[in-house]
């Protein structure tokens, strides 16, 4: 439903760091709305939530598996669901590995 591509610095500069990134958005085959609770929700993603997924990438996180979809990283999204817009303790735990 979206995809990040980043880019990372390889040499000349410090090995490793962010260079640029972008996420992009399936709007042909999936649907997203901003506020999936305000009234009827049918097939949509909440794309703040999509959106701190895809960030999580941009920081170099991976996904998470079964056992873990309480997790802003986990593999799958889920329709007319804001839980992934803040991130749980197993996300920053895998955020300050990073950094």
């Amino acid at each position: 439903m979206a995809a990040t591509c980043a880019w990372y610095f390889t040499g000349g500069g410090s090995f490793g760091q962010l260079e640029e990134a972008d996420v992009r958005y399936n709007t042909k085959d999936y649907d997203f709305t901003n506020d999936p609770v305000a009234g009827p929700c049918t097939n949509k993603y909440d794309i703040r939530s999509v959106g701190t997924h895809e960030a999580g990438h941009v920081y170099g996180m991976a996904h998470v598996g079964n056992g873990h979809s309480n997790l802003t990283m986990y593999t799958n999204s889920f329709l007319c669901n804001t839980k992934a817009r803040t991130l749980g303790k197993g996300d920053v735990l895998g955020l300050r590995k990073h950094y």
